[in-house]
């Protein structure tokens, strides 16, 4: 598999459709997750999305026991480089021995201040233009610390640096809390967008407010035009099912995930449809009056809205009663012990 991915198109054309094309690329971004499309048309907006302007930061997270190097565009964060150091701490006795020891901490300090800036160079200057290869750097670390690599930073980083901001920790948790404080001076990145935009959830729950989570509230509320704002993880995993019944024409819907779509059809119900819920979304929810927001789990708050929700809520248009006591509404689970399944009788 290419570093980037593969994007994969296929179909048939000509008057009688029968002759086949296949078309195969590395796009020209890493793809944050996966899509399948079976459609009359090839969807192109993730390809369109890497050819915008988004603009590329670096990240240099520096603490006593180590540095990190990142890089964040659009939704896509990458590391790059990580070491791990043992400073020694400043010699609390007296004596003769307290100027060596400390003599030796400044030496290992600057040691170790001149590798980042050594490193930053590498990851961060193309050897070939001699240009910088990121739109912007934000040193992030201890006080004195992150100033010592600022002051032996190349001249062509230290132009482009756009923030220093003091963090509490090293490592990813110090990349994810620079990032938090440094969203006005990185604009509008989709990374940011997503947090504020899961984060506004999160609020509305913490209020017990206007909002819905979850597939089977979720899509309740949407399919009800209840739902001013749906917010669904990009790599969605569920199949939504619709049936209809022989005898009657009544049909229902069912949401199952993807891991356990096996449906057991009777002669009294057959299947009239069967894809993945999120082209379903994509295609469909302009009907219900609703904007969507896809987001991805790159983020701490995207992993736990996709952990903790299924990767599907929104922001309701007003405060209502969900789904659960709906009469149209059946658990299957009630009936085979599986909390993935939510069936709709209409």
């Amino acid at each position: 598999m290419p570093p980037n991915g593969l994007a994969l198109f296929c179909g048939y054309i000509g008057k009688e459709g029968k002759d086949k094309k296949l078309f195969v690329f590395e796009p020209v971004k890493p793809l944050v997750s996966g899509m399948y499309r079976c459609d009359s048309k090839f969807h192109l907006g993730p390809l369109y999305e890497q050819l915008e302007a988004n603009r590329t930061y670096g990240f240099i997270i520096i603490d006593g026991n180590g540095v990190s190097i990142h890089t964040l565009s659009g939704n896509t964060r990458r590391t790059l480089f990580k070491l791990e150091v043992n400073l020694p701490n400043k010699h609390g006795r007296g004596g003769q021995s307290k100027n060596r020891f400390a003599h030796i901490r400044e030496e290992k300090r600057g040691w170790y201040t001149t590798k980042v800036a050594e490193i930053a160079v590498e990851k961060f200057i193309n050897p070939t233009t001699c240009m910088p290869t990121v739109d912007g750097i934000v040193l992030a670390g201890f006080a004195q610390l992150k100033e010592d690599v600022q002051s032996k930073l190349d001249h062509r980083l230290l132009s482009i640096i756009v923030a220093m901001v003091d963090i509490s920790y090293g490592g990813e948790s110090g990349f994810n809390q620079a990032i938090n404080l440094t969203k006005e001076s990185l604009g509008n990145l989709k990374f940011i967008h997503e947090q504020e935009v899961i984060s506004t959830l999160f609020e509305e729950i913490h209020k017990d407010g206007h909002y819905a989570i979850g597939i089977e509230d979720t899509m309740y509320a949407l399919t009800n035009g209840l739902l001013e704002t749906l917010i669904i993880w990009n790599d969605l995993k569920y199949v939504r099912v619709e049936l209809v019944k022989s005898s009657t024409s009544e049909t229902k819907i069912l949401y199952l995930s993807q891991e356990k779509d096996n449906l057991d059809e009777s002669a009294e119900w057959t299947v009239q449809s069967k894809g993945a819920l999120l082209d379903w979304v994509l295609e469909h929810y302009t009907e219900f009056g609703a904007v969507i927001e896809l987001v991805s789990d790159e983020t701490d708050v995207g992993a736990q809205f996709v952990k903790g929700f299924g990767g599907i809520g929104g922001i309701l248009r007003f405060q209502t009663e969900l789904p659960s006591n709906n009469p149209l509404l059946v658990h299957e689970e009630e009936n085979n012990n599986d909390e993935d399944e939510y069936e709709y009788a209409w």
